[in-house]
């Protein structure tokens, strides 16, 4: 394991300081040109009131915007170069590892270890421009929630980079697939919209629990248990699947 995390952790900085725009400030840079996009209008037409609670929402999504994309392009294109260049071949025969459940680890270790800084670049940002009270955000419960949704990335990212042939098929599933994960966060919730006359419906759903209870904690300063629960049990189902059934050319 420790061979596996070292080879791919120099990896991982080589690509970084070579692709440092497109790896490290386009995530950041997307989060926060989300936040003006909106940010902007709602300040000039929304009263005080109601731009309190927006800015919340928004600040939520741009920084789980900034999440799914960092940890996406950094699983998913990794799992879809491995699987199909002979270049990472010497990888494979690193100490002889367990590639499997090496790579996975490795892997997700590294994907979270940058989600989380360019999380924590983008937020200290906001925090400046922003005139948010930080008084009812339940940090504990929303970093729990944040932590399991990212590992639900991590799974997600390394199935569709593994079953994906062309690498512009990446880009396909990341803008049409998961990306409305986040467009049903705070924002849309905010002043009703219609998920919430589904909501019964929705529970179940690894999306929908994950950002309703993350909503919970970070807008209204409350923990559900009951979408706590439900997030991580799905978390853990989605790991197994990922970890279980999908491999990488030649794993056992």
């Amino acid at each position: 394991m420790n061979n596996v995390l070292a080879a791919l952790w120099h990896r991982e900085q080589i690509i970084y300081r070579r692709q440092l725009i497109t790896a490290g400030l386009l995530p950041i840079l997307t989060g926060l040109v989300f936040f003006f996009m909106f940010f902007l209008p709602f300040k000039a037409l929304l009263p005080a009131a109601e731009l309190a609670r927006t800015i919340q929402a928004l600040v939520l999504d741009s920084l789980l915007l900034t999440l799914l994309i960092t940890i996406y392009e950094t699983t998913a294109r990794f799992y879809w170069e491995t699987q199909r260049s002979n270049g990472m071949a010497s990888l494979y025969e690193m100490g002889r590892f367990h590639r499997q459940p090496s790579f996975f680890i490795a892997q997700a270790i590294i994907s979270l270890a940058k989600g989380f800084l360019h999380v924590a670049v983008v937020w200290a940002i906001l925090i400046f421009l922003t005139e948010m009270s930080f008084s009812k955000i339940n940090f504990q419960a929303s970093m729990v929630f944040i932590l399991l949704g990212a590992l639900q990335i991590v799974s997600l990212s390394k199935i569709i980079g593994l079953l994906s042939k062309h690498v512009d098929s990446l880009s396909k599933f990341l803008y049409v697939g998961l990306l409305p994960v986040m467009m049903i966060s705070g924002l849309f919730l905010v002043k009703g919209s219609p998920l919430d006359k589904i909501a019964e419906i929705a529970f179940y759903l690894p999306p929908y629990n994950w950002m309703a209870g993350l909503d919970a904690a970070f807008l209204n300063g409350m923990i559900d248990y009951g979408y706590l629960l439900i997030c991580l049990i799905e978390t853990v189902f989605i790991l197994w699947l990922s970890a279980t059934f999908f491999h990488l050319d030649g794993d056992s």
